[in-house]
């Protein structure tokens, strides 16, 4: 009785959920048990589930003295949907460096369950792409009016001219185009010149003339560089 009995209580503890711990009868029956933890566990590899999970460090490291957090830690951790959430928000939205976003909605100390409001985006971007290094801004800006220009079948160098104006002024509002793009080269001021009353006003917070010329005034010394890049590639 007591070697069946040993025998019996082996069994059930091979054929208990490591998530939840319930215990089933059979291992067939625990393969096929799904709890909402083995779920999140299972979605790990996720692009938005990890970028969330990396945004939930970043939020414990700055608020409390754990340093070892691991993603077994964060599928139990009370803010789980909040940080997927977001996660899947800067997939959505394309958020330009979000490690750099999140340290913004830390500063302002932003609520977590509102992260995912564009309107805390526009405003960090605006600022953001004053301050992100030039060249970077303009790699990311001709690497998006390829994109555009394969879109609308024609050569990138044409983008401003003939490119889809609507088009571009959301990669504009998303920040895929910089300023420093539009400002320093001969057709991304003709385009800016050639935009309704609408398209102005939408893109305007983003490329405020007069707070731009003096971010140009400030960094003289690179817009050669940034002009001669430009010309290079025909825009």
């Amino acid at each position: 009785m007591k070697l069946n009995s040993m025998k019996k209580t082996t069994v059930i503890s091979n054929n208990t959920c490591e998530f939840c711990h319930k215990t089933f009868a059979r291992d067939t029956t625990l393969f096929k048990h799904v709890c909402e933890t083995k779920r999140r566990w299972q979605e790990r590899d996720q692009r938005g589930n990890q970028i969330g999970f990396q945004a939930w460090l970043q939020f414990f490291l700055k608020n409390t003295r754990k340093k070892k957090l691991e993603y077994s830690d964060f599928i139990t951790s009370a803010y789980y949907t909040a940080f997927i959430k977001f996660g899947n928000y800067c997939l959505d939205a394309q958020v330009l460096n979000v490690g750099r976003y999140v340290d913004y909605l830390l500063k302002e100390k932003v609520s977590i369950d509102n992260w995912s409001k564009d309107t805390n985006y526009t405003k960090f971007i605006i600022d953001y792409l004053k301050i992100e290094d030039p060249l970077d801004a303009v790699a990311r800006s001709i690497e998006t009016t390829i994109n555009l220009a394969q879109q609308d079948s024609i050569l990138t160098k044409d983008i401003f001219r003939y490119g889809n104006k609507n088009r571009i002024c959301f990669e504009i509002t998303k920040g895929k185009i910089s300023p420093w793009m539009l400002y320093q080269s001969q057709s991304g001021v003709q385009f800016i010149e050639k935009l309704d009353v609408t398209q102005q006003k939408m893109i305007l917070a983003y490329i405020n003339p007069e707070q731009w010329a003096i971010k140009f005034h400030k960094h003289k010394n690179i817009i050669p560089e940034i002009k001669e890049l430009l010309n290079a590639g025909g825009y």
